[in-house]
């Protein structure tokens, strides 16, 4: 569009913020233990809403590009995931990282833990299919960041539990580790938005 119509408020950042609070009212820890106690209350021949359900119903929405990659190749111009899809995946990937990095305390939060570190393993590999096709730079700079973001986290994970939780990382609060190396940094917003 003609840039003198540009809208002056950062849009973006606006709607970031709304999906920010979506995915931290659906994924915080609090919502998630209270879906599993309903779960384990209500009698197995009765429907209910499961963790498993609920994590991959949200995820399945906000990482669709990843089952659906075109054969046409995205341009700078018309990427093939969009900026705002973007910075959901990454708020989202950052929930999940948080997730999968809890205390792990009692049934529910080992449960939590297990489901997302399972679904970061799964994005993780859609990831480095989607990868191998003809990607447009934006996506292509985007996906490889939250490959190497995933696999960070996984790997703290890992020594973390290997040392039987006494591996020096301190807590965890939205993907920014506190107390550890900045070797595992918030990714950023895009450098350019389109």
């Amino acid at each position: 569009g003609n840039p003198g119509t540009e809208p002056t408020f950062p849009i973006h950042d606006r709607i970031s913020g709304i999906q920010a609070a979506a995915l931290t009212m659906l994924m915080n820890p609090t919502t998630l233990r209270r879906v599993y106690d309903n779960e384990t209350m209500i009698p197995s021949n009765e429907d209910a809403l499961t963790l498993p359900e609920l994590r991959d119903g949200i995820s399945g929405a906000v990482w669709s590009e990843l089952d659906k990659m075109p054969d046409k190749k995205g341009t700078s111009r018309e990427p093939l995931i969009s900026s705002l899809r973007r910075n959901l995946q990454r708020e989202h990937m950052e929930r999940l990282i948080d997730l999968s990095m809890g205390d792990g305390s009692g049934a529910s939060g080992k449960t939590i833990s297990n489901l997302a570190t399972a679904k970061l393993r799964e994005i993780q590999g859609k990831i480095e299919k989607a990868l191998g096709g003809k990607l447009d730079p934006y996506t292509t700079a985007h996906l490889s960041e939250a490959k190497l973001r995933i696999g960070k986290a996984l790997e703290a994970q890992y020594i973390y539990n290997a040392g039987g939780g006494m591996g020096g990382f301190g807590g965890f609060f939205f993907g920014r580790p506190t107390g550890t190396p900045a070797s595992m940094p918030r990714q950023g917003d895009d450098a350019q938005q389109h």
